[in-house]
């Protein structure tokens, strides 16, 4: 009876403890998830003991951390004097900023000219300028009615018949719509670099008086895309696959017509330094096959890929290529272990030790002088390599880690040899950041618009998102830019599709910001 009694209770002790190690994993998942939706976006660290340094060296607090001796650290605070020192404000900038305007003058007539004391009439000596503001002019519509001219000669026939020559006419971008190509560059601009889905655009076109619906929008959308925009898509697409080093990365879309509850949309990006141009390319598909990369960039592409770690970047897939791996992704393992400790349990943190070896990583590559790629893979190897092999070794030193630290440490370790890429070309970026921001302005515009209804649509998308993105990156405005191509676009040669890229002469003196 005694001996069931024991056992009944070890059994217990064994499920109370696995209930509570469920427990702290829900609540480490549930402080995560309040973190990053309502928690700080940047992943500084801040410090643990507010205007102190720790009082241990880095080699001190490894011991301290595998060590079950409890330490005291005696921290003597001072008060600080804040002092906050205002900018001087730049005079003359609203000046400058009114007189490029064009100008409008209204004066203010006084309502009664008789003097108030005699009654007789006054008599005006001037005025002077009052104040001056920034008026808004509200859209309106007006129509264009083309005509052609027609000649005839006088002293000529053919057969009989009078030779009569019409001038040239351009050719409508949407024959017989209400839809010109200033309107559907307003529209695709509000759309793909403002967010503004169809159903929402329409109230505002229809406010103006011009009667659209939100399929028209979309249908029109779509068939320019189809029509025009898809052999300057594939001329960029083409550029790109030509480049040494391309930053890639993918992110969930949904398409209603799809039998898959999730497509994608893969990015690739041009480094922002030493390449030949600047392009961000968004490419549909309805799957993460890592079998994608092959018809995006090529299935033999023989340069760099600069990715995360997510297993479709493989060299089994792609034997020729050599993958790189962001080391922002691979910090932000070890961030989010600190966000679940409090500031007792962050001075001995393993985790926010190997944050600040990789911070100084960041920092020194930060501080890199060079003037051509080669310089910057020297001075890399000179100035960084130091600081990242001090980064694995301390991963090393971690006997036995625990939980995510764990997984944040075999993670680190499993691509360390696609983050040492940056020591064989200096045209490699630290980090998929850059091309991470073009993408979240992309998830925006699925949270305003939710969904694409079919995979038309999916691909039209794709392709407006890759000519914002890139038009941004080479500083142009973009509805000046989607007018240019629209205006020009319908009656162009496909031999001319070079004259419409981003960075063409002409495309930069009109359309740039």
């Amino acid at each position: 009876m005694s001996k069931s009694l024991v056992e009944e209770n070890r059994e217990l002790k064994q499920q109370i403890k696995a209930l509570k190690d469920q427990v702290n994993k829900l609540t480490a998942i549930i402080k995560l998830q309040q973190n990053q939706m309502f928690g700080k976006k940047t992943e500084v660290i801040e410090s643990v003991v507010d205007g102190q340094q720790s009082l241990f060296s880095d080699d001190e607090l490894a011991q301290l951390q595998d060590s079950n001796v409890s330490i005291t650290e005696v921290i003597e605070k001072q008060k600080k004097q804040v002092v906050r020192h205002r900018k001087a404000k730049v005079s003359g900038q609203r000046t400058a900023f009114l007189d490029r305007l064009p100008q409008v003058d209204k004066t203010i007539h006084l309502t009664n000219e008789d003097c108030p004391k005699c009654h007789e009439q006054m008599k005006k000596i001037g005025n002077h300028l009052y104040s001056r503001e920034v008026r808004l002019k509200p859209a309106e519509l007006y129509c264009v009615n083309l005509y052609q001219e027609s000649y005839k000669c006088n002293d000529c026939d053919e057969d009989g018949k009078d030779i009569i020559i019409s001038s040239q006419m351009p050719q409508s971008l949407l024959p017989h719509s209400y839809v010109s190509s200033s309107i559907l560059a307003k529209v695709a601009e509000y759309k793909f670099a403002l967010a503004l889905p169809f159903h929402r655009q329409v109230k505002l076109w229809q406010a103006v008086g011009l009667p659209v619906s939100g399929r028209q929008l979309a249908t029109n959308i779509i068939t320019v895309s189809q029509t025009y925009l898809k052999p300057l898509y594939d001329r960029l697409t083409q550029l790109m696959q030509g480049e040494n080093v391309i930053q890639m990365d993918e992110t969930p879309f949904k398409v209603i017509d799809e039998a898959k509850n999730t497509s994608y949309f893969w990015a690739t990006k041009t480094t922002s330094e030493f390449s030949r141009h600047q392009m961000v390319i968004f490419h549909y598909r309805n799957t993460r096959s890592g079998k994608v990369i092959g018809d995006i960039i090529g299935q033999d592409y023989p340069g760099f890929i600069m990715c995360d770690g997510y297993g479709g970047y493989s060299n089994r897939l792609y034997s020729n290529a050599r993958f790189g791996s962001c080391l922002v992704h691979i910090r932000r393992e070890f961030i989010r272990i600190t966000k679940l400790l409090s500031k007792k349990q962050l001075k001995y943190s393993k985790a926010l030790h190997a944050v600040k070896l990789l911070g100084a990583v960041f920092h020194k590559e930060n501080g890199l002088v060079y003037q051509t790629e080669e310089e910057k893979r020297q001075q890399r190897i000179t100035h960084v390599k130091p600081l990242l092999d001090r980064f694995y070794q301390y991963l090393g030193s971690i006997t036995s880690p625990q939980g995510r630290l764990c997984a944040a440490i075999k993670n680190a370790l499993k691509l360390r040899t696609r983050v040492y890429r940056i020591f064989e070309n200096g045209q490699i970026p630290l980090s998929n950041k850059s091309l991470e921001g073009e993408i979240r302005f992309t998830t925006l515009v699925r949270k305003n618009c939710l969904f694409a209804k079919s995979v038309r649509g999916a691909e039209a998308n794709a392709i407006y998102y890759t000519l914002v993105a890139t038009a941004k990156t080479n500083k142009l405005n973009v509805y000046k830019y989607f007018k240019y191509l629209f205006d020009r676009l319908s009656n162009q040669k496909r031999s001319d599709i070079e004259a419409f890229l981003p960075w063409a002469e002409e495309v930069q003196q009109v359309c740039h910001n």
